[in-house]
């Protein structure tokens, strides 16, 4: 080129998009394959149905009227379904109860599993030309994780107050091991340890806290589903009716972290490098959205907290660990049984006999008789009489029986009167609960040898 050849003109700067008056666009999100369409579709639907009526059920009036609804409509539809579409052998006549496992509970899920494959094939053929669900999944992912933290934080508080397990009660003190069932064994086992409570229940409750923001949603779920694939195999090999209720919410968890599962295999597993995630909520942010999810959170974490806090309080009040004991608390053997004049020896086997009596921290006597079947009775004391009155049954009903009680100290226990139209007269010696191993063990930092008894 020649030196005095003219150089090549530099190009003007362009202002950028926004300068110009042109409003950038965002990219198009990335179209989803059909396996992951119709896999959100199905999620989607099961969840919705499976959460429901939440968020909607902490609204006041309109909460209670929605849940009562729902719960009438699926006790007269489970049932019907169980008789004439699954045709089982037996009518469903447990409803929801503490157990989480019943016949209705299978068959509600199984309801659930078959509504949301039917939803899938109808919007499946509706909504066939859109080929990604970003807005929906982020919503389903917000819901879901406000249903997660509310069970991890009221389980987490459950356990952190101790009153999921109580200790040991004196009849379980003395009852063999091999009488035990698998989830009485578990529930005793937690009971026994108000550390083991706090520990427990401390990392449920933190994974609940973690799941209220979304920055820390991945980093709670991941606290979540490591401490719920223990409670879900808890629950499976001791038995305990919440199998599909924890094997609910361990899938929840992961569900969360599916969103950063690639990430987290980079960088977990595959040791390389990886990008932030953007965090964009489901709609733009404003500053009355922000607000109003602070609220959201406010009134969540509020309110579980005061609705469950002040009722476990006033149980543990009543019946914690540290609460009084009812009048004539404890375990007692049964010196001697005496009924319409006749003593009645241990050893004659006769399924009349009183073999041992429990009173627990309900007040509830428990009267264990020589064939071991036991027999419970609510009991109200009326101490200037001296007298005793058992109750069986809880309604009306429910038959009164007066005894009188002397007691010649602490330990000793004599009980007068008609039981079933029988004259009775038992004397009873308390165990002292101090003796047992177990209780008197302790914690010890240094052990010689194991101590394995």
């Amino acid at each position: 080129m020649s030196a005095t050849a003219p150089l090549s003109p530099v190009p003007e700067p362009q202002p950028a998009a926004s300068e110009a008056g042109v409003t950038p666009h965002a990219p198009a999100p990335e179209a989803w394959g059909l396996a992951r369409r119709l896999a959100f579709r199905f999620v989607f639907a099961y969840l919705v149905l499976y959460t429901f009526p939440f968020p909607l059920d902490i609204i006041p009036v309109l909460g209670d009227f929605i849940t009562s609804f729902q719960d009438g409509l699926w006790k007269a539809v489970v049932p019907w379904v169980g008789k004439h579409v699954l045709r089982l052998s037996t009518d469903i006549t447990v409803m929801p109860n503490g157990s989480g496992d019943t016949t209705f509970d299978y068959v509600q899920v199984l309801m659930f599993f078959v509504v949301a494959v039917a939803v899938t094939g109808v919007w499946s053929v509706i909504d066939r030309r859109r080929t990604e669900y970003v807005k929906a999944h982020d919503l389903l992912h917000t819901n879901v994780r406000y249903v997660l933290a509310m069970a991890m934080l009221s389980y987490g508080l459950a356990k952190l107050f101790k009153s999921q397990f109580p200790f040991p009660s004196p009849e379980r003190l003395v009852q063999p091991l091999g009488d035990f069932s698998p989830m009485g064994l578990l529930w005793n086992f937690m009971g026994f340890s108000k550390g083991y409570n706090v520990f427990t229940g401390g990392a449920e409750f933190l994974g609940g806290c973690l799941l209220l923001f979304r920055r820390t949603t991945t980093l709670g779920a991941l606290v979540v589903a490591g401490v719920m694939v223990n409670v879900v195999a808890l629950n499976f090999f001791y038995d305990v009716p919440v199998k599909l209720y924890s094997s609910h919410l361990l899938l929840m968890s992961l569900f969360l972290v599916l969103p950063d599962a690639r990430r987290l295999l980079d960088v977990l597993v595959l040791n390389r490098a990886t990008q932030p995630r953007p965090l964009q909520p489901p709609f733009p942010p404003s500053r009355w959205l922000s607000g109003a999810g602070l609220v959201m959170k406010v009134l969540v974490v509020g309110g579980i907290a005061y609705g469950f806090g002040s009722s476990r309080l006033e149980f543990i009040r009543k019946y914690g660990d540290s609460a009084p004991r009812p009048p004539f608390y404890g375990y007692y053997t049964v010196d001697s049984f005496t009924q319409d004049g006749q003593r009645l020896e241990a050893t004659s086997g006769d399924a009349r006999r009183w073999k041992a009596v429990a009173v627990n921290r309900f007040g509830r006597m428990l009267i264990k008789h020589q064939d071991d079947t036991v027999k419970s009775f609510g009991v109200e004391e009326d101490a200037p009489k001296k007298t005793l009155t058992l109750i069986d049954g809880q309604d009306d009903t429910a038959k009164k029986f007066v005894l009188t009680y002397t007691r010649s100290d602490a330990n000793q226990l004599v009980l007068q009167g008609t039981l079933h139209e029988a004259a009775i007269e038992v004397r009873l010696t308390r165990v002292d609960e101090s003796k047992f191993l177990l209780l008197n063990r302790g914690f010890n930092w240094i052990q010689e040898a194991p101590f394995n008894r």
